[in-house]
C-alpha cells in the first residue's frame, strides 16, 4: 500500500470536491487556498506462482441431474445446484481498512474469538493436526516402551540385541549408548566408547534435540533421542554392522522382530530411506555390486548408502531436494516454491505408490490445492487467481504441519398439491465449510489406510488399550474409537461440501456403508466449531520443521507457520442453480440472474514462511512461540528467526 500526496489549488482543479469529500487538509505555513489530497494505492501481494490465471466459465462442463438436491430447503423451495458453478475469490486486504485481518493469532479459536468464521481447510486441518499428533505420539511411545500385548518394543529389542552380541565387540558400546539415551542406563566393557558415542550424538542438535510434540514429557524426549540415534546410518563396512548382522543371523526370531519394528514405520510414515540391518543377512558387505542390487530390490535410492537399525522414512520433497541440491542450497532458492513448481509441472507426482505410507496419503490430500483441475469438483468451482494463490498458501502451511507430525521419522444430502410457496427474492451460495471435497475425501481415505494398517499390525485389542496424547495427558477415548471417528468426520465433511456446491458424490462401491451417520457427525462437529467448544482448535498452531540442514555453512532451512489470521472469501454463482417448490410440485426452474447474490465469509488461514537460521539447532515449539509472541508481525518474526541461536 502506498500513500501519495497531491497539492491542489481551490481556484484551479476540483478543490471543492476535495474539501467536500473530506480527503483534503491544509499545510501549515502555506497558502490557505491550497489543500493536500491523499490518494492510497493498493498493491496486491506478489503471487507464489506467476503462472496462475482466473478460471474461465466456458471451460466448466456441468450437467443437470434432477436427483442432486441440497438437503437443506431454502424457505419453501428445493435447490438443485448440479449444473451451477460457484466463483471463489479472495479480495485484496486493505491495510488502512482491514487491520484486524493482519493480526496473527496463536490458534484458530483465538482468531475467531469475536466473530463467526466459515471453517476453512486450514481450520479443519487444524482439528486433524491435533488428532494426528496425539495418535502418533501414543503409538511411537507405546512401541518404544513395548505395547501391552507383548509385541515388540524398541527398548526390549535393543536389550535382546545387546545380549546377543559379543560383550567386548564393537556393537556392544553402540547398543548401550542408545539404551542410555532411551533412559536405560547401560554399562559395557568398552564404556568409554559408549560415552563417546553419546557425546557425539548430543553434539549434533539437528539430530538429537527433541522438537514437535516430543517435548511434551520426558518419556517422549527419550523416545526421540533413542530412535533418532538408531536412525543414523552406519557404513556397511563398519564392524558394528557386521557384528549386528552376525548376531541376528543366528536368531531368526530376533531378526524378524527387528525387521518388523523397522518396517512398521514404512507404513505409519513412509518407505524407509535406507537398508535395515536384517536386510544385510546373507549379503557380502564388501561387495559394492551386491549392496547396490540389494538397495534396488528394496526400493532404496543408490545415494542413500549405509544401513540403520531403525531407518528414517523418505518423502517426495526430501527426494526432490536431495536430487536438486546435493551440494547446498543456491542463494535465493525458495524450497517451498521449488516443490510447488515441480508438483504443478508434473515432475513430482503426489499419487501414493504401492509402497507409500500414511504421510504420502496425507500429502496427496493436498494435491488439488496446487492442481485444482485434478479435483473431482473442478467443474463446479470457478477459481480466481487470488483464490488459487490462497490455496497455494494453504498447501504451504498444511504440508509443514504434516511434516511436523512425522518429524522424528521423516528424513528432514409428497404431499398433495398445496398453495405455491412464496417466491424467492434472492439466492446465494450457502457454504458451511470451504469447498474442497477432494481434500476431505482423500484425507478420509488416508485415515482409512492408517486404520487398516494399524489393525493388521497392532490388532484391535492393542488399539483399545492405547489413547491419543495431548501435552497435558491422555485423550478420553481409545485409538480404535477415535481413529474410526476421525475417518468418519472427514467422510462427513466431504458429503457436506458436496451438498454445499451441488457436486455428485463419488465414492467407491461399499466405501461408506453409513453415509448419513458420517454426515450427521460432520454437522455435529461444525456446531462445536460455531459454539467454540472444540478444544483442539484452541491449541497453539505455530510450528517449525527443518527441511534442509547445511552442515558446511552451519545453517538450517525451516518451514514455519507463524500464526493464524483471518481473510475474506467471496462466493458467487457464475452459472445459476435451479429451484422448485419443496412440496414436490412443478419442474426445476433456472434461477434468473437478477436473483443471484454473492456470499461473503471470513476464514482463518495460516501464515507461512521459509526461513534460514544460522545454527544446526532447530527451535522447539516453545522457543518459536516465544519469538512470535515477542515480535508479533510476520516481518519482525522472520527477522528475529534469521539471527536466532539457542
Amino acid at each position: 500500500m502506498n500513500q501519495r500526496r497531491f497539492v491542489v489549488g481551490l481556484t484551479t482543479v476540483f478543490g471543492l470536491f476535495a474539501v467536500s469529500a473530506g480527503c483534503g487538509s491544509r499545510i501549515p505555513g502555506i497558502d490557505p487556498n491550497v489543500y493536500v489530497v491523499e490518494h492510497t494505492d493498493y498493491n496486491p501481494p506478489k503471487p507464489i506462482n506467476e503462472e496462475l490465471t482466473d478460471d474461465k466459465l466456458e471451460d466448466k462442463q456441468t450437467s443437470f441431474f434432477p436427483d442432486v438436491v441440497d438437503r437443506r430447503p431454502l424457505e419453501e423451495w428445493l435447490v438443485n445446484q448440479s449444473e451451477a458453478v460457484i466463483r471463489l475469490d479472495v479480495p485484496l486486504i486493505k491495510p488502512d481498512h482491514d487491520q484486524q485481518l493482519l493480526v496473527l493469532h496463536p490458534s484458530y479459536a483465538a482468531a475467531a474469538s469475536a466473530i463467526q468464521v466459515l471453517p476453512s481447510v486450514n481450520l479443519i486441518d487444524g482439528k486433524a493436526k491435533q488428532f494426528d499428533d496425539g495418535l502418533y505420539a501414543a503409538i511411537d511411545l507405546a512401541l518404544f516402551q513395548g505395547v501391552a500385548d507383548g509385541r515388540f518394543g524398541h527398548i526390549t529389542l535393543v536389550k535382546r540385541l545387546l545380549a546377543a552380541v559379543e560383550s567386548k565387540g564393537p556393537s556392544a558400546a553402540y547398543l548401550a549408548a542408545g539404551l542410555t539415551l532411551g533412559g536405560v542406563e547401560t554399562h559395557v566393557a568398552n564404556d568409554s566408547e559408549r560415552l563417546t558415542l553419546i557425546r557425539k550424538f548430543e553434539a549434533n542438535p539437528a539430530l538429537s534435540k527433541p522438537i514437535g510434540f516430543y517435548t511434551w514429557n520426558d518419556s517422549l524426549k527419550r523416545c526421540w533421542q533413542f530412535m533418532r540415534y538408531f536412525q543414523e546410518p552406519l557404513d556397511e563396512t563398519n564392524p558394528v554392522v557386521a557384528n549386528l548382522v552376525k548376531a541376528i543371523q543366528a536368531d531368526p526370531t530376533l531378526a524378524a522382530d527387528c525387521q518388523q519394528a523397522s518396517q512398521f514405520f514404512a507404513k505409519l510414515t513412509n518407505p524407509l530411506s535406507r537398508l535395515t540391518v536384517p536386510d544385510l543377512i546373507g549379503v557380502d558387505l564388501t561387495s559394492k555390486t551386491a549392496l547396490a542390487e540389494l538397495r534396488a530390490r528394496r526400493g532404496v535410492k543408490e545415494d542413500n548408502r549405509g544401513a540403520s537399525l531403525f531407518p528414517a522414512s523418505t518423502s517426495r520433497e526430501t527426494e526432490l531436494f536431495n536430487k536438486l541440491f546435493p551440494l547446498g542450497i543456491p542463494a535465493g532458492t525458495d524450497l517451498m516454491k521449488t516443490l510447488i513448481r515441480r508438483i504443478r509441472s508434473g515432475e513430482v507426482d503426489l499419487t501414493p505408490r504401492e509402497s507409500s505410507g500414511w504421510y504420502d496419503h496425507q500429502v496427496y490430500a493436498l494435491e488439488t490445492m496446487l492442481l485444482p483441475e485434478r479435483g473431482e469438483e473442478q467443474n463446479k468451482l470457478l477459481l480466481t487467481k487470488p483464490y488459487k494463490n490462497r490455496m497455494l498458501e494453504a498447501f504451504q502451511a498444511l504440508i509443514t504441519k504434516r511434516r511436523e507430525t512425522h518429524v522424528r521419522q521423516l528424513e528432514s444430502a409428497g404431499a398433495k398439491s398445496a398453495a405455491p410457496p412464496r417466491r424467492l427474492e434472492t439466492i446465494s451460495p450457502r457454504l458451511r465449510i470451504e469447498p474442497c471435497p477432494s481434500f476431505y475425501l482423500r484425507t478420509a481415505r488416508s485415515y482409512s489406510f492408517l486404520q487398516t494398517f494399524l489393525l493388521a499390525s497392532l490388532g484391535e485389542e492393542t488399539l483399545k488399550q492405547l489413547h491419543g496424547l495431548r501435552q497435558e495427558g491422555d485423550r478420553p477415548d481409545d485409538l480404535l474409537i477415535k481413529l474410526a471417528a476421525q475417518r468418519d468426520l472427514f467422510y462427513g465433511l466431504y458429503l457436506v461440501s458436496c451438498d454445499d456446491i451441488g457436486h455428485t458424490v463419488a465414492l467407491k462401491p461399499e466405501e461408506l456403508p453409513e453415509p448419513d451417520r458420517c454426515y450427521e457427525a460432520a454437522l455435529a462437529w461444525l456446531n462445536h466449531v460455531a459454539e467454540r467448544t472444540d478444544r483442539d482448535l484452541a491449541q497453539d498452531t505455530r510450528v517449525a520443521v527443518p527441511i534442509y540442514v547445511d552442515r558446511f555453512r552451519q545453517t538450517t532451512r525451516l518451514w514455519v507457520t507463524l500464526g493464524v489470521r483471518l481473510t475474506r472469501l467471496e462466493a458467487s454463482y457464475v452459472r445459476p442453480p435451479r429451484i422448485k417448490p419443496a412440496n414436490g410440485t412443478g419442474d426445476w426452474e433456472v434461477v434468473q440472474s437478477h436473483m443471484l447474490k454473492g456470499s461473503d465469509y471470513l476464514i482463518a488461514v495460516d501464515e507461512f514462511a521459509e526461513v534460514e537460521i544460522p545454527t544446526l539447532t532447530p527451535p522447539t515449539r516453545e522457543e518459536l512461540r516465544e519469538i512470535c509472541d515477542t515480535h508479533k508481525t510476520k516481518e519482525k518474526i522472520i527477522q528475529a528467526l534469521s539471527v536466532w541461536k539457542p
